[in-house]
């Protein structure tokens, strides 16, 4: 990625980490939220996507990067959440 991309990427990724720590922070049900966020991620996605393979090649990046993400998440013992 470039830098830009790269910066874009990760400030994205952090204002959605804190609206979700918002949801869970809240009396807002974590899964109902959780859900309702994903779905309005995929609708916007499914919407601006100009076909099905670049939508699906979406989906499959951000999953590659979650994955890798809690990866490391998981050998942190000073993060809490994500």
């Amino acid at each position: 990625m470039s830098s830009d991309l790269e910066k874009d990427f990760d400030l994205a990724s952090d204002m959605m980490n804190e609206l979700l720590d918002d949801f869970e922070n809240s009396d807002i049900q974590a899964g109902a939220a959780m859900g309702g966020a994903l779905t309005a991620l995929l609708f916007r996605l499914i919407l601006s996507s100009e076909d099905q393979s670049t939508t699906l090649g979406m989906i499959s990046s951000a999953m590659h990067h979650a994955a890798a993400a809690a990866a490391i998440a998981v050998e942190d013992e000073d993060n809490v959440r994500h």
